[in-house]
């Protein structure tokens, strides 16, 4: 039998399979137990690697969740998840780093379709790249046959987001954490009773990027604190379950902590869309080949969160239903079907199976 280890996941002790675990939030751990049975059927043995190594045994290979200095096993092959862009993991774009690795599975359009001689530039061959969607599991109280609280009647609170409060790890124009910002602030200036802020580290300031960020953010601090005033007075706090509280929202801002990068398409959107809220969307520039533009809002069509504003509370209740449907009919459809989680765990063991030949 084949055996591979899991190597990023901190706790490790296969904690990253349990479903009990405290991190297995909103279910977010599903893909790699879906992955983890679906090599065990192959045989393929999966652990993470203290737990290989504390029976005394050598992985095959190695599977790194995200990027991390790459720890060196024998003669056994590397391969890497790539989840996040180089705005938040800079080693995602470090052409060195990726040399280590002898498959890179990743959503880069732009990596993925690079002219083999720009692949050759950065030490890469065309043969090492695998595509990969980034999963999204079904939430336990999803309906694949109806939409949750149909209508604007049962949805209590008019538009949300759902973010934690941080920043990207270099200077790029097309980070959109600041953006959020940009949103919360409007919202709370000019329509507070129609929005809520959930998620964990808003109870201080906006977090900021570099020494002179760092500055702003501790400066920041002071007026509120000595006002005995809320950072941001839209703030609900920490949410248990994302589903419930989308369940009872009609819109929510999900905006990508990037903008502009083919095929970055995280669960923010599909979020939205298992609870039937509508998404109002920005991140991936191709997002409309992968998810009717019907059901969603995009951002990028209005040219100031006024006139946003304005057109979410024009929107009449049939148009809304429509949005809320057409979400449901694409859950429902074969193109989604790539975003599951078995579809992420056959890519992954396919690659494997066929370069130790086992296919």
């Amino acid at each position: 039998m084949l055996i591979g280890s899991i190597v990023g996941w901190e706790v490790g002790q296969d904690d990253l399979f349990n479903p009990q675990s405290p991190r297995n939030r909103d279910d977010c751990l599903e893909p790699f137990r879906v992955l983890k049975a679906q090599a065990l059927a192959c045989g393929i043995e999966l652990h993470t690697l203290d737990v290989i190594h504390s029976q005394g045994k050598e992985p095959d290979f190695n599977l790194y969740i995200e990027s991390i200095p790459l720890i060196t096993q024998g003669q056994g092959k590397n391969y890497l998840i790539r989840f996040e862009t180089e705005l938040t993991v800079q080693a995602n774009a470090d052409a060195v780093y990726l040399q280590q690795f002898d498959g890179i599975f990743t959503w880069d359009k732009n990596l993925l379709e690079a002219n083999p001689q720009s692949l050759i530039g950065l030490g890469l061959a065309k043969a090492k790249l695998h595509a990969m969607t980034i999963p999204n599991p079904l939430p336990a109280e999803f309906s694949p046959h109806q939409v949750v609280n149909l209508g604007f009647s049962a949805r209590p609170q008019f538009c949300i987001l759902i973010a934690s409060n941080r920043h990207a790890n270099c200077r790029d124009e097309r980070e959109l954490y600041s953006e959020r910002v940009k949103a919360i602030r409007w919202f709370e200036t000019n329509a507070p009773s129609d929005f809520v802020l959930y998620g964990h580290g808003w109870k201080v300031p906006q977090k900021r990027f570099g020494m002179l960020g760092k500055m702003r953010y501790r400066l920041a601090k002071v007026p509120p604190f000595l006002m005995g005033k809320a950072v941001f007075p839209s703030y609900g706090g920490p949410v248990n379950s994302k589903f419930t509280a989308l369940s009872q929202a009609r819109f929510s801002i999900c905006f990508e902590n990037a903008r502009d990068i083919r095929g970055y398409l995280t669960e923010k959107i599909f979020d939205c869309l298992f609870a039937g809220c509508v998404p109002i969307y920005w991140g991936d520039p191709e997002v409309e080949k992968v998810i009717p533009k019907n059901c969603f809002i995009d951002f990028r069509q209005f040219q100031s969160y006024g006139a946003l504003y304005s057109f979410l509370k024009d929107l009449s209740a049939e148009d809304y239903q429509a949005y809320q449907i057409a979400g449901q009919q694409f859950l429902a459809s074969p193109q989604f079907q790539g975003f599951s989680s078995a579809a992420f765990a056959q890519k992954i063991i396919a690659s494997i199976q066929h370069d130790f030949a086992l296919t």
